[in-house]
């Protein structure tokens, strides 16, 4: 006989639990809708180092894009595919002008950048009027020394500074109009010298580099003349003035300048306007604060410098780059007729 096992009868599940009760004692109802208010300390306000950037073509739209060659804000329609992210109209036109065979596209790669800014610690390399001007300099003030020396031998002047030096007395009483020039290789001492040296080494070896050998000694001996000529302006007639100190803020006035106005297009430049800004400043303050320093040959040579510059790019060819063009001539031209007539004008109708 078979046995059977009898199933065991089910255990009865527990009750499910009662959802709880809501509060302050009402029925529970249909699931409440989201709010639709802010939380309290949610903030909408844009914070204050936040940097909201318009597009350079279309100045009402915010964007947050930027050109991957030149760093300018672009818009939805500035935006251009390339290679690499996102470029402007202006970069890739000169992009394809260089590819159609121009002679200067001014797309600028990082290694662009560096070899135009860094030199290694080697300024002068690839500078040889600068290299000229520091053994032009030294020449002329080891025989200066050595005249003074040998106890001032030159007739009437005894001496190359008093050859050379600027006296606007002289200049206008006498004609001799080469003291604007001659008291640019002059200096009152050693540590003059070295100073000034010093500053014409890294300043004019990067210029340089950057503007060209032609356009450099222009721009160093005009912006040595724009110095020349407020000293004779505006200084006392019988102060004597030596120094290449007005040339070379003319070179400092020029770099500042340059990197100012391609501060959009090049990072380099960005870092050395502030760097630039912070030494021309410092040196300003120690011009008007430090005695027997002429100021009329620091600014004058600081203007004519940057304005230089500013009109060659404008003007001119902007990368500053290969042969000299036909409105670059006539900016130098102008600016030495200016400045001839400044001179002229002193002496003929301002009296001593």
């Amino acid at each position: 006989m078979t046995d059977f096992e009898h199933p065991t009868p089910p255990v009865p599940s527990e009750p499910p639990p009662e959802p709880p009760e809501p509060p302050s004692g009402r029925s529970p109802g249909p699931p409440a809708e989201p709010s639709s208010e802010l939380p309290p300390d949610l903030e909408l306000a844009m914070p204050d180092d936040l940097e909201v950037r318009h597009c350079y073509r279309h100045h009402d739209r915010e964007t947050g894009v930027s050109c991957a060659n030149c760093g300018r804000p672009i818009c939805y329609e500035c935006m251009i595919p390339a290679a690499v992210g996102f470029r402007c109209p202006e970069c890739m036109k000169e992009q394809q002008a260089g590819s159609a065979g121009s002679p200067r596209p001014r797309v600028i790669t990082r290694d662009q950048m560096r070899s135009r800014w860094a030199t290694g610690g080697r300024a002068v390399v690839g500078a040889p009027v600068t290299r000229a001007l520091l053994a032009a300099n030294v020449v002329v003030f080891a025989l200066d020394f050595l005249l003074q020396a040998m106890g001032s031998p030159l007739p009437r002047y005894g001496t190359l500074s008093g050859l050379g030096a600027l006296v606007p007395a002289l200049v206008v009483l006498n004609d001799e109009y080469w003291r604007l020039f001659t008291a640019m290789f002059l200096h009152a001492g050693v540590f003059h010298l070295l100073f000034n040296m010093w500053a014409l080494y890294i300043a004019g070896g990067y210029l340089e580099r950057v503007v060209g050998t032609v356009r450099f000694s222009l721009l160093y001996f005009l912006s040595g003349f724009a110095g020349s000529a407020l000293v004779l302006v505006a200084s006392p007639p019988g102060t004597a003035t030596v120094g290449a100190s007005g040339a070379i803020f003319g070179l400092f006035g020029a770099l500042f300048a340059y990197a100012y106005m391609n501060r959009g297009r090049d990072l380099m430049a960005q870092q050395l306007v502030r760097s630039l800004g912070f030494i021309i400043v410092l040196n300003l303050v120690i011009t008007f604060t430090i005695p027997n320093i002429s100021w009329q040959g620091h600014v004058g040579g600081l203007v004519g410098g940057a304005a230089l510059i500013a009109a060659l790019m404008h003007f001119g060819e902007r990368g500053l780059r290969g042969p000299l063009g036909p409105r670059e001539i006539w900016v130098f031209a102008i600016t030495g007729a200016v400045l001839i007539a400044l001179v002229v004008m002193r002496v003929i109708t301002v009296p001593l």
